[in-house]
């Protein structure tokens, strides 16, 4: 693999709800499925060979609309595990008002080294790919996470149906630029 794009699912039931998901299988909103669209519709010039995605239904349900912008057929997603969203334990599906300042105290909780090890082997399973140009549609703690095993440069979730572009023939690797709009543009 020589690129890779990443991209957070559109927004969910949850994130609307302004709760937090974690690996609670929560499906896309309406919005949601109109900015795969808009992504999908963006990512028409990547020339995608491989399409990735996490196999919760928000990240699967915006694979499928990315892929059928772009002409890749929907049944050549590849889904695995690996790419889950960090698991929140008891945080799950409780109200993001009551921001905790330390969520490690929640029984259950994926401990953030547990997280950086997953992105880690999801990594090497994406440099494995037999593709030049992968898309991953994951959630956004998990690609901060696949962020810093790459370069430690995103500081913050990435937007919904946002895309980032990782160019990993490079080192140190480093995001080369957003290639979609800015979130205020939906």
């Amino acid at each position: 693999m020589k690129r890779l794009y990443v991209c957070r699912h559109g927004e969910s039931k949850l994130n609307a709800l302004g709760r937090y998901a974690g690996q609670i299988d929560t499906p896309l909103t309406s919005l949601g499925r109109q900015q795969a669209r808009l992504a999908g519709q963006q990512a028409r010039t990547l020339k995608l060979d491989h399409i990735v995605a996490s196999p919760l239904i928000r990240a699967v349900e915006t694979a499928q609309i990315i892929a059928h912008e772009v002409g890749y057929p929907a049944n050549r997603i590849t889904t695995d595990v690996l790419f889950l969203e960090r698991g929140l334990g008891e945080l799950e599906g409780k109200s993001q008002k009551n921001n905790p300042d330390d969520p490690g105290l929640y029984p259950g909780i994926e401990p953030e080294t547990v997280l950086d090890n997953r992105a880690a082997n999801a990594l090497d399973y994406l440099r494995g790919l037999e593709a030049d140009t992968v898309l991953l549609v994951s959630h956004g703690t998990f690609l901060m996470a696949l962020s810093r095993v790459l370069s430690d440069t995103l500081s913050e979730e990435l937007p919904n149906a946002f895309i980032v572009e990782f160019d990993l023939k490079e080192t140190p690797y480093a995001p080369d630029y957003f290639l979609n709009r800015q979130p205020s543009e939906i």
